[in-house]
């Protein structure tokens, strides 16, 4: 079943590739096929095609937090 953005709950962790790199502030990644742009406070630099994990904040506006698992830690 694709992940669609507007079906996304605060809270919710999901899962994103890195589709491309806009600037060092912004990046796109994909949700099984729905783009989205993200803005990159991490510090962090992500390679096209990297696999990360985004922590739902909030709903309007649309917003992320950077969510890294650890060993321990699953997302399904």
């Amino acid at each position: 079943m694709k992940l669609r953005v507007h079906q996304l709950r605060v809270g919710e962790v999901v899962k994103a590739q890195v589709v491309e790199n806009v600037s060092a502030e912004n990046f796109i990644v994909s949700f099984s096929g729905d783009l989205i742009r993200v803005k990159n406070q991490t510090g962090k630099l992500f390679d096209i095609g990297q696999q990360i994990h985004l922590k739902v904040t909030s709903l309007n506006p649309l917003s992320f937090s950077y969510f890294a698992l650890s060993r321990t830690n699953r997302v399904i």
